[in-house]
């Protein structure tokens, strides 16, 4: 929907004070799981989803085995099953988002041209086209509300690339960007229309993260920080992701509903990354704790550190119980919110999985490699 993405040794001349905290149990893992396999379009060789609705109605794509990567917008039912999502003439296509209404949202192409067009599948897939902006040839949708409102970003009669927020009677709002900046993108809407998230540039190309209101004024949230990276949205409009410290490395971050920006816990000289942000401010991401091995991690809403596994891994996102998905020692994994691990597996013959979204209904989806080592979407049904 619109919102909802090995440390054995410590590194020496690191302090006792950034020493991360274990979560007790950690150790001890649950029996592993099996993901489901998604499968791919007939013809097909890989596949992703992208996005899960509160039903565990899926979509994403499937893709060929081809030197020129070829998307084909698709959908899963709750069991699994693959459908393919119509484009508007062309061969290519992506579904990104599902509402609880079953409308999705991506981009398809017009003609062989690969002329592209922001579109939404009726529950029924029937396809509609997003009108452009005055003058433009592009677009592609992020993010749809239950009640339809879209967002997303679309070529100007200029050249630039405008955010953009269609409305649900289809028409479309040019959201702007940075005095200057050439590019901005809306990414996430909260529920109620109130609150618009995403990314744009300033005149020096460099990226900032950025919001929108309803009114479509247009705040900066980092304007110390130039090349700054937003990577989810919650829905009182906190954005979590990474920004560059004095020396250049890249720190996880939350930027408040205020608009302050505040550093999550992290030792100095490492980068780390913060992935997902649930509604009650608790964050999931990871990053380096010891030299050339990323850590799972997540931070709660005073922004205090629980290292999830001392193995390489990473957190993908979290939801709304504190339950973090992303990936342990190259296989996807579940952390409760006490902590206590569960290996979810991957498919047969597969030697790599990770988790990326969990959905509102705890179903689990994200990708495997299967015995060909081609990668697969897959899910892990809610228990």
């Amino acid at each position: 929907m619109s919102l909802k993405r090995s440390r054995r040794v410590l590194a020496l001349g690191v302090s006792l004070a950034a020493l991360p905290l274990l979560v007790p149990g950690a150790a001890a893992a649950a029996p592993a799981a099996a993901p489901v396999d998604l499968g791919t379009l007939p013809g097909d060789t890989f596949s992703q989803v992208l996005a899960i609705n509160g039903a565990g109605v899926m979509v994403g794509s499937s893709t060929p085995y081809e030197p020129q990567i070829k998307d084909h917008a698709a959908k899963w039912d709750a069991r699994g099953g693959i459908t393919a999502l119509p484009t508007l003439g062309g061969e290519q296509g992506k579904a990104v988002d599902i509402n609880d209404r079953g409308v999705a949202v991506g981009w398809a192409h017009k003609d062989a041209a690969w002329n592209q067009a922001a579109v939404k599948w009726a529950p029924d897939n029937t396809v509609t086209a997003l009108p452009y902006l005055a003058g433009g040839d592009y677009a592609a949708a992020n993010a749809i509300t239950e009640r339809g409102v879209v967002v997303g970003a679309a070529r100007a009669a200029d050249g630039t690339i405008h955010a953009v927020r269609w409305n649900p009677d289809g028409g479309v709002v040019d959201l702007g960007g940075l005095p200057g900046g050439r590019y901005s993108d809306a990414r996430w809407i909260t529920e109620d229309g109130r609150t618009i998230g995403g990314t744009a540039s300033d005149a020096e190309g460099r990226n900032h993260v950025v919001r929108w209101n309803l009114a479509g004024a247009i705040t900066d949230l980092s304007p110390g920080n130039p090349d700054s990276t937003g990577t989810d949205m919650n829905e009182s409009g906190v954005i979590v992701g990474s920004a560059a410290d004095a020396g250049g490395n890249q720190k996880p971050v939350r930027w408040e509903r205020d608009g302050r920006m505040t550093w999550l816990g992290w030792p100095e000289r490492d980068p780390a990354w913060a992935n997902a942000v649930n509604d009650s401010g608790v964050v999931a991401g990871g990053g380096y704790l010891v030299f050339g091995t990323e850590s799972p991690v997540k931070w709660n809403r005073a922004g205090a550190r629980t290292t999830l596994s001392a193995e390489r891994g990473m957190g993908n996102d979290v939801d709304r119980g504190g339950t973090v998905v992303g990936l342990e020692n190259s296989i996807a994994t579940k952390w409760d919110a006490r902590g206590t691990r569960t290996v979810l597996g991957a498919l047969p013959g597969g030697d790599y999985s990770t988790a990326t979204r969990v959905g509102a209904n705890g179903t689990i989806i994200g990708m495997s490699y299967n015995e060909n080592r081609r990668w697969h979407a897959v899910y892990w049904p809610a228990k």
